[in-house]
């Protein structure tokens, strides 16, 4: 359970994953094709772990201890409740159209997800607050109702995209390996009226339509 207070400060933690991403894909080295099939085969360890996330049930310790890093505020658990406008993979302009029309102000922070209880992650994430009510206005592409979700003191593009972590010896090997490769993989980041143009409606992903939240820049 105290494996995450080991991880330092909030601030250290978030400056290090920040730093992370943007210095990583342009100082490491190329990998030897050896080493990128020895990294694969451990990252690969990894794989059930991140197909079993899912909104935490109860917000444990390993939960709360989590979040401790990410914010100094208490996690909460929110209802999804999304318009039928809302797009997948835009919660931040979710938010700011939700803005327009009802007034309030954006809350970022982290939604958590959880591999009870071996590994979890922290979501970059937005809701809607007028100061007394807060709600989650964005769906979940895997149908999840619920969420976990800490706010913090940021503005949303001023943390990194996910924070993950492994709580034992062998899955945190498995973990770096997995953001080791990951950083190898250009993602692009569709500027916000492409995406809002290009990511599915609630309406329409109600209706069957599925898309992936992520696209690779030579795809994209």
């Amino acid at each position: 359970m105290g494996q995450a207070k080991q991880r330092g400060s909030r601030e250290e933690r978030v400056a290090q994953a920040k730093m992370r991403q943007e210095q990583e894909p342009r100082t490491r080295p190329a990998p030897s094709p050896t080493e990128l099939m020895e990294t694969f085969a451990i990252a690969r360890l990894l794989d059930p772990l991140i197909d079993g996330l899912t909104t935490p049930a109860v917000i444990d310790d390993q939960v709360t201890q989590f979040a401790q890093q990410l914010s100094d505020d208490a996690p909460m658990l929110l209802d999804c409740q999304p318009e039928p406008w809302s797009r997948q993979s835009c919660c931040d302009l979710n938010v700011a159209k939700f803005i327009e029309m009802h007034g309030g102000r954006m809350l970022s922070g982290y939604r958590i997800w959880y591999t009870q209880p071996r590994y979890i992650e922290g979501e970059r994430h937005a809701v809607w607050t007028d100061g007394t009510t807060i709600r989650d206005v964005s769906f979940v592409d895997t149908g999840e109702t619920k969420t976990v979700f800490v706010p913090d003191d940021r503005a949303f593009d001023d943390a990194p995209a996910k924070v993950r972590f492994a709580f034992d010896e062998a899955d945190k090997q498995a973990l770096a390996a997995y953001e080791s490769l990951a950083s190898l993989v250009p993602i692009s980041t569709m500027p916000d009226g492409q995406a809002w143009d290009t990511y599915p409606t609630y309406e329409a992903w109600l209706a069957g339509e599925r898309m992936p939240n992520q696209i690779p820049s030579f795809l994209g």
